[in-house]
Protein backbone atom coordinates (compact mmCIF):
# COMPACT_ATOMS: atom_id res chain seq x y z
CA UNK A 1 0.00 0.00 0.00
CA UNK A 2 2.95 2.37 0.62
CA UNK A 3 3.80 2.01 -3.08
CA UNK A 4 0.18 2.72 -3.98
CA UNK A 5 0.28 5.95 -1.96
CA UNK A 6 3.50 6.96 -3.73
CA UNK A 7 1.94 6.30 -7.15
CA UNK A 8 -1.11 8.32 -6.10
CA UNK A 9 1.12 11.30 -5.28
CA UNK A 10 2.96 11.01 -8.62
CA UNK A 11 -0.34 10.93 -10.53
CA UNK A 12 -1.62 13.85 -8.46
CA UNK A 13 1.46 15.90 -9.38
CA UNK A 14 0.96 15.05 -13.07
CA UNK A 15 -2.68 16.15 -12.93
CA UNK A 16 -1.63 19.41 -11.30
CA UNK A 17 1.00 19.98 -13.98
CA UNK A 18 -1.64 19.58 -16.68
CA UNK A 19 -3.93 21.94 -14.78
CA UNK A 20 -1.18 24.56 -14.53
CA UNK A 21 -0.46 24.15 -18.26
CA UNK A 22 -4.11 24.82 -18.95
CA UNK A 23 -3.99 27.94 -16.77
CA UNK A 24 -1.01 29.15 -18.80
CA UNK A 25 -2.97 28.76 -22.04
CA UNK A 26 -5.91 30.69 -20.58
CA UNK A 27 -3.55 33.45 -19.44
CA UNK A 28 -1.91 33.65 -22.85
CA UNK A 29 -5.26 33.95 -24.60
CA UNK A 30 -6.39 36.68 -22.25
CA UNK A 31 -9.21 34.56 -20.83
CA UNK A 32 -10.05 35.14 -17.14
CA UNK A 33 -8.30 32.90 -14.62
CA UNK A 34 -10.31 30.89 -12.10
CA UNK A 35 -8.23 30.41 -8.97
CA UNK A 36 -8.34 26.99 -7.39
CA UNK A 37 -8.96 27.08 -3.64
CA UNK A 38 -5.89 26.31 -1.59
CA UNK A 39 -5.74 23.26 0.64
CA UNK A 40 -6.64 23.82 4.28
CA UNK A 41 -3.80 24.50 6.69
CA UNK A 42 -5.55 23.24 9.82
CA UNK A 43 -7.14 19.79 9.54
CA UNK A 44 -9.50 18.82 12.34
CA UNK A 45 -9.61 15.06 12.86
CA UNK A 46 -11.92 13.21 15.26
CA UNK A 47 -10.74 9.80 16.42
CA UNK A 48 -12.30 7.42 18.95
CA UNK A 49 -11.11 5.45 21.97
CA UNK A 50 -9.32 2.11 22.15
CA UNK A 51 -6.32 0.49 20.50
CA UNK A 52 -8.28 0.23 17.23
CA UNK A 53 -7.23 3.86 16.74
CA UNK A 54 -3.65 3.33 17.88
CA UNK A 55 -2.08 4.25 14.53
CA UNK A 56 -3.54 7.76 14.83
CA UNK A 57 -2.18 8.11 18.36
CA UNK A 58 1.28 6.95 17.25
CA UNK A 59 1.25 9.22 14.17
CA UNK A 60 0.29 12.18 16.34
CA UNK A 61 2.89 11.46 19.05
CA UNK A 62 5.74 10.92 16.57
CA UNK A 63 4.77 13.90 14.35
CA UNK A 64 4.17 11.64 11.35
CA UNK A 65 1.30 13.80 10.08
CA UNK A 66 3.70 16.75 9.96
CA UNK A 67 6.36 14.61 8.25
CA UNK A 68 4.05 13.34 5.53
CA UNK A 69 2.50 16.76 5.00
CA UNK A 70 5.98 18.05 4.17
CA UNK A 71 6.58 15.09 1.84
CA UNK A 72 3.28 15.80 0.09
CA UNK A 73 4.24 19.41 -0.51
CA UNK A 74 1.94 20.98 2.10
CA UNK A 75 4.45 21.91 4.80
CA UNK A 76 2.89 23.87 7.63
CA UNK A 77 -0.35 21.90 7.57
CA UNK A 78 -1.45 21.09 11.11
CA UNK A 79 -3.50 18.01 12.01
CA UNK A 80 -5.52 18.63 15.17
CA UNK A 81 -6.57 15.31 16.71
CA UNK A 82 -9.48 15.12 19.15
CA UNK A 83 -11.03 12.05 20.79
CA UNK A 84 -14.77 11.55 20.87
CA UNK A 85 -17.12 8.60 21.37
CA UNK A 86 -19.59 7.50 18.72
CA UNK A 87 -20.29 8.20 15.06
CA UNK A 88 -23.21 10.55 15.84
CA UNK A 89 -20.88 13.23 17.23
CA UNK A 90 -18.60 12.79 14.23
CA UNK A 91 -21.47 13.01 11.74
CA UNK A 92 -22.57 16.29 13.31
CA UNK A 93 -19.03 17.66 13.09
CA UNK A 94 -18.38 16.54 9.51
CA UNK A 95 -21.65 17.90 8.13
CA UNK A 96 -21.50 21.16 10.10
CA UNK A 97 -17.94 21.78 8.93
CA UNK A 98 -16.40 21.77 12.42
CA UNK A 99 -14.55 18.54 11.55
CA UNK A 100 -12.70 17.59 8.36
CA UNK A 101 -11.99 13.88 8.93
CA UNK A 102 -13.76 11.52 11.31
CA UNK A 103 -13.39 7.95 12.55
CA UNK A 104 -16.46 5.82 11.89
CA UNK A 105 -17.38 2.26 12.68
CA UNK A 106 -17.52 0.26 9.44
CA UNK A 107 -21.31 -0.01 9.41
CA UNK A 108 -21.83 3.62 10.40
CA UNK A 109 -19.62 4.64 7.48
CA UNK A 110 -21.71 2.52 5.09
CA UNK A 111 -24.93 4.05 6.44
CA UNK A 112 -23.52 7.57 6.08
CA UNK A 113 -22.25 6.82 2.56
CA UNK A 114 -25.70 5.57 1.52
CA UNK A 115 -27.57 8.51 3.07
CA UNK A 116 -25.30 11.23 1.67
CA UNK A 117 -25.07 10.09 -1.96
CA UNK A 118 -25.78 13.12 -4.10
CA UNK A 119 -25.33 15.57 -1.21
CA UNK A 120 -22.27 15.41 1.04
CA UNK A 121 -21.03 12.20 -0.63
CA UNK A 122 -19.18 10.91 2.40
CA UNK A 123 -16.60 8.20 1.64
CA UNK A 124 -13.84 6.32 3.41
CA UNK A 125 -10.21 7.47 3.47
CA UNK A 126 -8.52 4.51 5.18
CA UNK A 127 -9.13 1.69 7.62
CA UNK A 128 -7.66 1.74 11.13
CA UNK A 129 -7.29 -1.99 11.68
CA UNK A 130 -8.89 -5.39 11.32
CA UNK A 131 -11.42 -5.54 14.14
CA UNK A 132 -11.38 -7.98 17.02
CA UNK A 133 -14.93 -7.50 18.32
CA UNK A 134 -16.21 -10.10 20.75
CA UNK A 135 -19.52 -10.53 22.57
CA UNK A 136 -19.03 -11.07 26.33
CA UNK A 137 -21.45 -11.78 29.16
CA UNK A 138 -21.37 -11.73 32.96
CA UNK A 139 -23.93 -14.55 33.06
CA UNK A 140 -22.23 -17.94 32.87
CA UNK A 141 -25.47 -19.57 31.70
CA UNK A 142 -25.24 -17.69 28.37
CA UNK A 143 -23.12 -19.92 26.15
CA UNK A 144 -24.47 -18.96 22.71
CA UNK A 145 -26.65 -16.34 21.02
CA UNK A 146 -29.62 -18.64 21.54
CA UNK A 147 -29.24 -18.36 25.33
CA UNK A 148 -29.86 -14.60 25.40
CA UNK A 149 -33.09 -13.87 27.28
CA UNK A 150 -35.60 -11.07 26.49
CA UNK A 151 -34.69 -9.44 29.81
CA UNK A 152 -30.95 -9.22 29.03
CA UNK A 153 -29.52 -5.84 28.14
CA UNK A 154 -26.70 -5.72 25.58
CA UNK A 155 -24.20 -2.84 25.49
CA UNK A 156 -23.08 -1.52 22.08
CA UNK A 157 -21.37 1.75 21.19
CA UNK A 158 -24.13 2.81 18.79
CA UNK A 159 -27.21 1.50 17.01
CA UNK A 160 -25.37 1.61 13.66
CA UNK A 161 -22.04 0.43 15.09
CA UNK A 162 -20.34 -2.74 13.80
CA UNK A 163 -21.23 -4.38 17.13
CA UNK A 164 -24.95 -3.67 16.71
CA UNK A 165 -25.01 -4.88 13.11
CA UNK A 166 -23.00 -7.99 13.95
CA UNK A 167 -25.51 -8.78 16.69
CA UNK A 168 -28.21 -8.56 14.00
CA UNK A 169 -26.17 -10.80 11.70
CA UNK A 170 -25.70 -13.32 14.51
CA UNK A 171 -29.44 -13.28 15.27
CA UNK A 172 -30.34 -13.93 11.64
CA UNK A 173 -27.72 -16.65 11.38
CA UNK A 174 -29.01 -18.38 14.53
CA UNK A 175 -32.77 -17.87 14.22
CA UNK A 176 -33.30 -17.49 10.46
CA UNK A 177 -34.36 -14.89 7.89
CA UNK A 178 -36.40 -12.06 9.30
CA UNK A 179 -34.90 -12.39 12.80
CA UNK A 180 -32.08 -9.85 12.35
CA UNK A 181 -33.69 -7.28 14.65
CA UNK A 182 -34.56 -9.79 17.36
CA UNK A 183 -32.33 -8.09 19.95
CA UNK A 184 -32.65 -4.46 18.81
CA UNK A 185 -34.87 -3.38 21.74
CA UNK A 186 -32.41 -4.94 24.18
CA UNK A 187 -29.44 -2.84 23.02
CA UNK A 188 -28.07 -0.18 25.36
CA UNK A 189 -25.80 2.50 23.89
CA UNK A 190 -22.66 2.96 25.99
CA UNK A 191 -19.06 4.05 25.27
CA UNK A 192 -16.50 1.25 25.60
CA UNK A 193 -15.10 2.34 29.01
CA UNK A 194 -18.59 2.65 30.55
CA UNK A 195 -19.77 -0.66 29.05
CA UNK A 196 -16.70 -2.43 30.41
CA UNK A 197 -17.34 -1.11 33.92
CA UNK A 198 -21.05 -1.93 33.71
CA UNK A 199 -20.47 -5.53 32.61
CA UNK A 200 -17.85 -6.28 35.25
CA UNK A 201 -19.94 -4.72 38.03
CA UNK A 202 -23.17 -6.30 36.77
CA UNK A 203 -24.78 -2.88 36.70
CA UNK A 204 -27.45 -2.59 33.99
CA UNK A 205 -26.13 -4.90 31.27
CA UNK A 206 -25.55 -8.63 30.98
CA UNK A 207 -23.76 -8.59 27.60
CA UNK A 208 -21.33 -6.25 25.84
CA UNK A 209 -19.76 -6.37 22.39
CA UNK A 210 -16.19 -5.44 23.34
CA UNK A 211 -13.12 -4.22 21.47
CA UNK A 212 -9.40 -4.16 22.43
CA UNK A 213 -8.00 -3.26 24.91
CA UNK A 214 -11.29 -3.51 26.82
CA UNK A 215 -11.39 -7.22 25.99
CA UNK A 216 -8.24 -7.63 28.10
CA UNK A 217 -9.94 -5.84 31.01
CA UNK A 218 -12.92 -8.20 30.80
CA UNK A 219 -10.68 -11.26 30.64
CA UNK A 220 -8.59 -10.04 33.58
CA UNK A 221 -11.72 -9.57 35.71
CA UNK A 222 -12.47 -13.33 35.62
CA UNK A 223 -16.15 -12.36 35.85
CA UNK A 224 -16.96 -12.18 32.13
CA UNK A 225 -17.22 -14.92 29.53
CA UNK A 226 -16.92 -14.98 25.76
CA UNK A 227 -20.11 -15.79 23.81
CA UNK A 228 -19.06 -15.35 20.16
CA UNK A 229 -16.37 -13.59 18.12
CA UNK A 230 -16.87 -11.31 15.15
CA UNK A 231 -15.04 -13.49 12.61
CA UNK A 232 -17.35 -16.38 13.48
CA UNK A 233 -20.32 -14.17 12.63
CA UNK A 234 -19.11 -12.49 9.44
CA UNK A 235 -17.00 -15.38 8.19
CA UNK A 236 -13.66 -13.61 7.80
CA UNK A 237 -11.63 -10.45 8.59
CA UNK A 238 -13.51 -7.16 8.86
CA UNK A 239 -12.70 -3.54 9.62
CA UNK A 240 -13.95 -2.12 12.87
CA UNK A 241 -12.98 1.53 12.39
CA UNK A 242 -12.24 3.68 9.35
CA UNK A 243 -11.67 7.35 8.57
CA UNK A 244 -13.96 9.25 6.23
CA UNK A 245 -14.70 12.70 4.85
CA UNK A 246 -16.83 14.41 2.24
CA UNK A 247 -16.26 14.56 -1.51
CA UNK A 248 -15.97 18.35 -1.27
CA UNK A 249 -13.13 18.11 1.24
CA UNK A 250 -11.37 15.35 -0.72
CA UNK A 251 -11.58 17.29 -3.98
CA UNK A 252 -10.16 20.43 -2.38
CA UNK A 253 -7.49 18.65 -0.32
CA UNK A 254 -6.02 15.66 -2.22
CA UNK A 255 -2.54 16.15 -0.72
CA UNK A 256 -4.04 16.19 2.77
CA UNK A 257 -5.62 12.79 2.14
CA UNK A 258 -2.34 11.42 0.77
CA UNK A 259 -0.40 12.75 3.78
CA UNK A 260 -2.98 11.34 6.19
CA UNK A 261 -2.87 7.87 4.63
CA UNK A 262 0.93 7.97 4.45
CA UNK A 263 1.21 8.86 8.15
CA UNK A 264 -1.15 6.05 9.19
CA UNK A 265 0.77 3.57 7.02
CA UNK A 266 4.10 4.46 8.64
CA UNK A 267 2.55 4.38 12.12
CA UNK A 268 1.20 0.87 11.49
CA UNK A 269 4.64 -0.30 10.40
CA UNK A 270 6.11 1.12 13.62
CA UNK A 271 3.42 -0.58 15.73
CA UNK A 272 4.20 -3.92 14.13
CA UNK A 273 7.94 -3.43 14.57
CA UNK A 274 7.82 -2.29 18.20
CA UNK A 275 4.50 -3.08 19.93
CA UNK A 276 6.06 -2.37 23.33
CA UNK A 277 6.77 1.25 22.43
CA UNK A 278 3.32 1.52 20.87
CA UNK A 279 1.81 0.34 24.16
CA UNK A 280 3.69 3.08 26.04
CA UNK A 281 2.37 5.70 23.60
CA UNK A 282 -1.18 4.40 24.03
CA UNK A 283 -0.96 4.42 27.85
CA UNK A 284 0.22 8.03 27.79
CA UNK A 285 -2.77 9.03 25.65
CA UNK A 286 -5.68 7.12 27.23
CA UNK A 287 -6.60 6.16 30.78
CA UNK A 288 -6.78 2.44 31.49
CA UNK A 289 -6.38 0.08 34.41
CA UNK A 290 -4.41 -2.31 32.21
CA UNK A 291 -0.70 -2.84 32.72
CA UNK A 292 1.80 -2.11 29.93
CA UNK A 293 2.14 -5.88 29.40
CA UNK A 294 -1.63 -6.29 28.97
CA UNK A 295 -1.85 -3.40 26.53
CA UNK A 296 1.06 -4.76 24.52
CA UNK A 297 -0.66 -8.14 24.42
CA UNK A 298 -3.84 -6.50 23.11
CA UNK A 299 -1.83 -4.71 20.42
CA UNK A 300 -0.05 -7.90 19.35
CA UNK A 301 -3.44 -9.57 18.93
CA UNK A 302 -4.52 -7.09 16.26
CA UNK A 303 -3.78 -6.55 12.58
CA UNK A 304 -3.23 -2.89 11.73
CA UNK A 305 -3.92 -2.11 8.07
CA UNK A 306 -5.31 0.77 6.04
CA UNK A 307 -7.00 -1.73 3.69
CA UNK A 308 -10.77 -2.04 4.35
CA UNK A 309 -12.03 -5.54 5.14
CA UNK A 310 -15.54 -7.01 4.98
CA UNK A 311 -17.17 -3.78 3.81
CA UNK A 312 -19.07 -5.40 0.95
CA UNK A 313 -20.42 -8.11 3.29
CA UNK A 314 -21.65 -5.50 5.75
CA UNK A 315 -23.20 -3.43 2.95
CA UNK A 316 -24.98 -6.43 1.45
CA UNK A 317 -26.45 -7.31 4.86
CA UNK A 318 -27.58 -3.73 5.52
CA UNK A 319 -29.27 -3.60 2.12
CA UNK A 320 -30.95 -6.94 2.82
CA UNK A 321 -32.49 -5.64 6.05
CA UNK A 322 -33.55 -2.34 4.50
CA UNK A 323 -31.10 -0.29 6.60
CA UNK A 324 -29.73 1.16 3.35
CA UNK A 325 -31.56 1.36 0.04
CA UNK A 326 -28.92 -0.35 -2.05
CA UNK A 327 -25.50 -1.89 -1.57
CA UNK A 328 -22.64 -0.58 -3.74
CA UNK A 329 -21.64 -2.64 -6.75
CA UNK A 330 -18.16 -2.74 -5.20
CA UNK A 331 -16.68 -1.73 -1.85
CA UNK A 332 -14.42 0.57 -3.90
CA UNK A 333 -17.40 2.87 -4.54
CA UNK A 334 -17.34 3.81 -0.86
CA UNK A 335 -13.69 4.97 -0.75
CA UNK A 336 -11.44 7.69 -2.08
CA UNK A 337 -8.10 7.07 -3.78
CA UNK A 338 -5.60 5.66 -3.06
CA UNK A 339 -7.52 3.15 -0.89
CA UNK A 340 -10.13 2.49 -3.59
CA UNK A 341 -7.31 1.15 -5.79
CA UNK A 342 -6.05 -1.24 -3.11
CA UNK A 343 -6.83 -4.80 -2.08
CA UNK A 344 -9.72 -4.35 0.33
CA UNK A 345 -13.00 -6.21 0.42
Amino acid sequence: MAKLVEEFMINLTRRQSLAFAGIGLFAASGAPLIARSQEKKTIKVATQYGTSHLATTVAEKLSLFHKHAESAGIAGTEFQIQRVSGSTVINDGIFSGSLDIGAYGSTALIAAWAKTKGSYDLKGIAACNEAVLTLYTNDSSIKTIRDIKPTDRIAVTGTTSPQAIMLQMAAEKEFGKGEAKRFDKQMVQLPHPDATTALISGNGVTLYFAAPPFISTLEASKQCFKVVGGEEIIGGPYSGALYASTQKFADANPKVLAAFVGALTEAMDLIQGDPGNAAEIYLAAEKTNLSPVQVEEAIRGQVFTIEPRGMQSFANFLAGTGAIKQAPESWRDMFFEPISKGNGS
